[in-house]
């Protein structure tokens, strides 16, 4: 199981778009031409990703990047 930092939305929906998808951390580190061991500091919030790699992982995923951000809140109108 991975922890969830509060306030680290964006990694935890990664994983979870990531394992949906049957990927591997090692696939999505290849498609943003970063090393593994980063991708995986990363995904689990050690290190933040740069607006370039959200917006690619948003692209790929077909998730937009201002949904990647947010928590499980939802809405009560």
């Amino acid at each position: 199981m991975v922890e969830i930092k509060e306030g680290s939305y964006m990694h935890h929906n990664l994983y979870i778009a990531r394992r949906e998808n049957n990927l591997k951390q090692a696939d999505l580190a290849k498609r943003l031409m970063i090393h593994s061991v980063t991708y995986s500091r990363k995904e689990r919030g050690e290190l933040d990703f740069t607006l370039k790699e959200a917006f690619a992982l948003s692209k790929f995923f077909g998730i937009p990047v201002d949904e990647l951000f947010r928590g499980g809140e939802q809405n009560e109108n």
